[in-house]
């Protein structure tokens, strides 16, 4: 038994078809025919099952096929980890990024790789939740930085909570909320545009549960966007109201651009983020690098 025999094992029960997986692996039928056959003499036990055009995995195959894809993939991280360690701070890295750490950590990323480590490729692919994971399980991405709470199938992963990030409403100083002499209540937010991202039943369920049912993101957001720089920037050049992590606006807050807004009764809702990639999957030298970096800037 050898890698190869496995490899085209798993390519049979991907494709269930003896020509496309042969396609697939660029050999003939007969040869991948052949390999199958030799993979069942030697294990001494059927494989497949052969019913005219359909070909089915049996109970001895599932086993195999299970297990013969835990050793591709070590076999391929093996090599992978080799490669890493002959390219020291170099090579790629892919991150996925959720839309409120793309706004926190994308531009002082960016920053620090050209600046400290212009070999590193770095691409950044943002995206929701579903896009982004299915991206990491493929490997299309080394590592993705999401909202944890929506993770429920983790079997195959590795979860570091992050630091979490405080969420409010923010406005520019101009704001005439800004000028009232008695506290800002939800009311008087909504006569303005609220600009937020699209928000999950868990946060708008705690908007109401703090500001009564008049904070229900549909009744109370009229911009909706995944793209929170352009709705920062809609905050900073009209009375349009941010809602989302404050983070995001830090650098126009300490401008003086921006001001965060308080809502009575005081709305306080943090992003609990984390950083997921596959479990055991070999880290690059950049990788680690990441880790630190998020570590370091995952604060408001």
């Amino acid at each position: 038994m050898n890698l190869s025999q496995l490899k085209h094992l798993v390519a049979l029960a991907e494709h269930r078809s003896f020509r496309k997986a042969a396609d697939a692996l660029y050999l003939t039928q007969p040869a991948l025919s052949r390999s199958i056959q030799n993979l069942e003499a030697e294990l001494n036990v059927t494989l497949i099952d052969r019913v005219g055009r359909r070909n089915t995995l049996t109970a001895y195959g599932e086993v195999v096929v299970s297990r013969a894809r835990r050793m591709l993939f070590e076999e391929k991280e093996l090599r992978r980890g080799l490669e890493l360690l002959n390219s020291g701070l170099s090579g790629s890295l892919n991150i996925g990024l959720g839309p409120g750490p793309s706004s926190a950590i994308s531009n002082p990323l960016l920053r620090s790789m050209a600046q400290d480590y212009p070999r590193i490729q770095l691409t950044i692919v943002r995206g929701r939740f579903d896009y982004l994971m299915k991206s990491l399980r493929e490997e299309l991405v080394d590592a993705v930085v999401i909202d944890q709470r929506n993770l429920n199938d983790v079997a195959d992963l590795e979860i570091e909570p992050l630091q979490h990030l405080r969420a409010g409403f923010i406005c520019r100083a101009t704001h005439p909320l800004l000028t009232l002499d008695r506290p800002v209540t939800i009311s008087d937010v909504s006569e303005y545009p609220v600009a937020s991202t699209f928000l999950s039943e868990e946060v708008s369920r705690n908007l109401m549960e703090q500001l009564g049912p008049e904070a229900h993101p549909s009744k109370l957001i009229t911009l909706r966007s995944e793209e929170i720089p352009s709705l920062i920037e809609t905050a900073c050049q009209t009375d349009a109201i941010f809602l989302g992590i404050i983070a995001a606006a830090r650098r126009e807050i300490d401008a003086g651009i921006l001001r965060e807004l308080l809502v009575t009764p005081v709305y306080y809702r943090v992003g609990r983020f984390a950083l997921v990639t596959l479990a055991g999957r070999t880290w690059s030298p950049a990788m680690k690098l990441f880790q630190t970096f998020c570590r370091e800037h995952f604060h408001d």
